[in-house]
């Protein structure tokens, strides 16, 4: 009998201090509005991967909702109306910041709507093009779906600085036919964007010496080094037939040549030039340019919270194939 009572007081004990290390002695262990730990400060914010339509002249997506570790962020101040082709080459824009628990968490999770915007009125996500006109974007579902990312090394620090960047990607993330647009699959969304730390990334600069010699609308890519297979890359890939749909990220070359590549990863990339079909100039969408450079175009190192800058040359006339 003493054994028993024991062995239960044991039992007791052990499912007690379980709870404790999986919770916290005070709340839910990763709980970021538990005042007892020590604070840090969080924030999220929104960039953007351009999309290749030369017709869009804005992409407007209503956030209605920002989570941590399936807690509402109080300092995300929605639902939120955002004109996500704003915010390219390096820009972003926050959406809320708010003192947090220090702690490690693993996702962060954004609800988006199609069905109305900030101010109540329809639609919520759309297009609008340069005559003026504006497209509703379908959502599957109820016209609202939650995006969960996983950002690596999530971490907010005692009296810390964490700001994690979210990649929206409209290239991966909008699809177009015979001129309707509407969101890729949900599932395609979700591989479509991405949230980084921001500490953690850094940025790949460059300039194409003869872009005058090349015309109007080039893109760049970036994929992380030996990533790139180009037979599947040119071609769409899945139900949206997504282009290019492993890059990292992507820019379009402005008109001095210069391109910006933000928030990348820390780590080795190549980077590929492409030019599109709606310039004119004949050269299929699923056609890479061939390029020329001092640097390693196959081995560029990104360093977090540093710039790395490249020049190159495009080889008139040549072309990549695969």
């Amino acid at each position: 009998m003493k054994a028993n009572r024991l062995n239960s007081i044991i039992a007791a004990g052990f499912s007690v201090a379980l709870f404790s290390c999986e919770n916290g002695v005070f709340g839910p262990k990763g709980d970021i509005n538990d005042s007892s730990k020590p604070q840090g400060n969080l924030s999220v914010a929104i960039t953007d991967a351009p999309i290749d339509n030369a017709e869009v002249t804005g992409a407007f997506v209503t956030i209605t909702s920002v989570k941590v570790d399936g807690q509402v962020l109080s300092g995300f101040k929605g639902p939120q109306t955002v004109n996500l082709l704003a915010l390219q080459n390096g820009n972003s824009l926050n959406l809320g910041t708010q003192s947090v628990a220090a702690d490690q968490y693993s996702k962060l999770t954004l609800e988006i709507s199609s069905e109305t915007d900030a101010n109540g009125v329809a639609p919520g996500s759309y297009i609008t093009f340069t005559n003026g006109t504006k497209e509703k974007l379908e959502l599957s579902g109820n016209g609202k779906t939650e995006i969960e990312l996983k950002p690596k090394n999530f971490e907010v620090t005692e009296s810390g600085n964490t700001e994690i960047i979210v990649d929206f990607d409209l290239r991966k993330s909008i699809k177009s036919k015979n001129n309707d647009f509407s969101f890729v699959t949900l599932g395609e969304l979700k591989s479509g964007m991405r949230a980084e730390v921001k500490a953690k990334t850094g940025t790949l600069k460059g300039k194409i010496d003869n872009y005058g010699a090349i015309g109007s609308k080039v893109i760049v890519y970036a994929y992380q080094k030996g990533s790139f297979n180009g037979n599947s890359e040119i071609n769409g890939q899945g139900s949206s037939d997504i282009k290019f749909a492993n890059a990292v990220s992507s820019a379009v070359v402005d008109g001095g040549g210069n391109f910006t590549l933000a928030f990348l990863p820390a780590g080795e990339y190549e980077i590929y030039v492409e030019k599109p079909q709606s310039t004119g100039l004949g050269l299929g969408i699923n056609t890479l340019l061939e390029l020329t450079s001092n640097s390693n175009l196959k081995a560029l190192a990104v360093n977090a919270n540093a710039q790395t800058n490249v020049s190159l040359s495009v080889k008139l006339g040549g072309l990549l194939g695969f």
